[in-house]
């Protein structure tokens, strides 16, 4: 708008001077709307810094300074339910390998009670006395690499007898000896996996060392001074698992080729000795009933096809079927507790024996 500059007089009348000049309308701005003006920008620039610089950015990468980006909620796939963790059998190997790099220790403690032998024809006779052998096997495992386990056993053993009937050659009519039993090498490799139908299978081979006292047998020890079998013994054989919701499966098949180092002295010189080739067929039955209790239930085998004669104190396997009812507890994520008893069924050969047992498995 156009405005004529005036003047007033000292009696406030208009004075008309100059030209007419464009006057620029000013805002008039009071104390109090100077503050709301300041505080509507200051919010702007605020709400303007928390909104994304583009659409794009938005749902692109995340932004350089985070660490990650923000997770994102996906929906959760069912999957099928794995075998839980087990003690394992007692009596039959197992057939998965501990995880790699990881080291374990199972120690057992059995008594073993003899109350009959069995002959040719699969008949019990008396003992003639009573016999028993505690034992203490220890065993070291570890996975060294994905699939392959191995392990040593080392066995403590302290067999007794009392009142036999026939006494020793200066009438002794009982005795004990303690010492290593012989000490077991295996290694084994899970070669096939479990699948939906098909258990997983792992290759098994081993060598059992001549430590324990074999030869050399003082007749006042009653032959509970034989601790040992007095041969090396090659084993190869097949472990097998397969875990059919509730139960678990556990089968063994080894083949045991004994050597014997010792020699008999005959009347035409040194005799060389054989022990029988045998084989052992076991299979477990695990049963979860709580998340710390299972029921075990094994059945256990020995089989000789060779009818040999061996001199006393080289302990000959024989044929023999046994059962083994029992109980876990999984005392922690690294403890585990087992305790049952195997009954000796039928053999030959042999003898007849019942033995309460107790093992503990500890991962490292």
């Amino acid at each position: 708008m156009y405005l004529k500059i005036v003047k007033t007089n000292h009696k406030g009348k208009y004075q008309e001077e100059g030209e007419s000049v464009m006057l620029m309308p000013q805002p008039k701005i009071m104390g109090s709307s100077l503050r709301t003006t300041l505080a509507v920008l200051l919010l702007g620039c605020f709400l303007t810094g928390l909104m994304p610089a583009a659409p794009a950015r938005a749902q692109g990468a995340s932004p350089a300074l985070m660490d990650k980006p923000p997770a994102v909620a996906e929906e959760k796939k069912e999957e099928a339910p794995g075998a839980p963790t087990t003690c394992g059998p007692m009596i039959s190997d197992t057939c998965l390998p501990i995880t790699t790099g990881k080291f374990a220790m199972q120690v057992w403690w059995a008594l073993s009670l003899y109350p009959n032998v069995v002959t040719n024809n699969w008949r019990q006779v008396s003992a003639r006395g009573d016999f028993y052998t505690f034992a203490m096997p220890v065993k070291f495992i570890y996975g060294p690499t994905k699939d392959l386990e191995t392990y040593v056993v080392v066995p403590f053993i302290h067999n007794g007898v009392s009142d036999v009937n026939v006494a020793g050659p200066n009438g002794q009519t009982s005795s004990s000896f303690s010492g290593i039993g012989d000490i077991t090498a295996v290694v084994k490799y899970n070669f096939l996996p479990e699948g939906t139908y098909m258990p997983a299978l792992t290759a098994v081979g081993g060598v059992g060392f001549p430590t324990g006292h074999a030869s050399n047998l003082n007749p006042g020890r009653l032959g509970v001074d034989a601790i040992g079998t007095g041969s090396f013994n090659f084993i190869t054989g097949l472990n097998l698992f397969k875990y059919i919701n509730p139960l678990l499966v556990h089968g063994q098949i080894w083949f045991n080729s004994p050597i014997n180092i010792y020699k008999i002295h005959g009347d035409e010189g040194p005799i060389n000795v054989r022990s029988r080739e045998y084989l052992n067929v076991n299979l477990a039955l695990e049963y979860p009933v709580a998340k710390q209790w299972v029921l075990l239930f094994e059945v256990y085998s020995t089989w000789t096809w060779q009818n040999l004669n061996t001199f006393q104190g080289f302990q000959t396997p024989q044929t023999v079927i046994g059962i083994l009812p029992g109980i876990e507890f999984l005392a922690t994520d690294k403890l585990a507790l087992a305790a049952g008893a195997s009954i000796d069924l039928w053999g030959k050969n042999g003898v007849m024996k019942y033995t309460p047992m107790l093992t503990a498995f500890y991962t490292f």
